[in-house]
């Protein structure tokens, strides 16, 4: 049995590329309307912070990220591959110093595509 793949469906895939866009644009000039776009509401944050898990439900994740400057960044889409209404996504946010690595699960709920959940890591470059 072969499964289902992104050459199936083409049609899903902007529809994907809309939910990460709203991420891709949105964090970096702190667009809280458009990072509100991009997750579910019930979305979670992991990272790993000095060895230990750190997570916050989207609200907590929002909260901090309305309090940081806005700094330039390059926003980049890595891939991303979805099998019926579920996906996933790696994203790059290139800073001077640093890059974060993000990696998204996604789902397609009331006809839209969201991020439900989100593991990030921080590379100094």
């Amino acid at each position: 049995m072969e499964p289902l793949t992104t050459q199936v469906n083409t049609t899903e895939e902007p529809l994907i590329r809309l939910a990460l866009n709203h991420y891709l644009e949105g964090r970096p000039v702190i667009d809280m309307e458009r990072m509100r776009a991009a997750f579910h509401p019930s979305a979670n944050i992991r990272t790993v912070i000095d060895g230990e898990l750190r997570q916050w439900p989207l609200q907590e994740y929002l909260d901090l990220v309305a309090q940081a400057t806005v700094v330039p960044c390059q926003p980049e889409v890595i891939s991303f591959n979805w099998d019926g209404d579920t996906g996933a996504a790696v994203v790059h946010l290139t800073f001077d110093t640093f890059r974060f690595i993000d990696r998204f699960n996604l789902m397609k709920l009331d006809g839209r595509w969201q991020i439900v959940d989100k593991v990030s890591y921080r590379q100094e470059l």
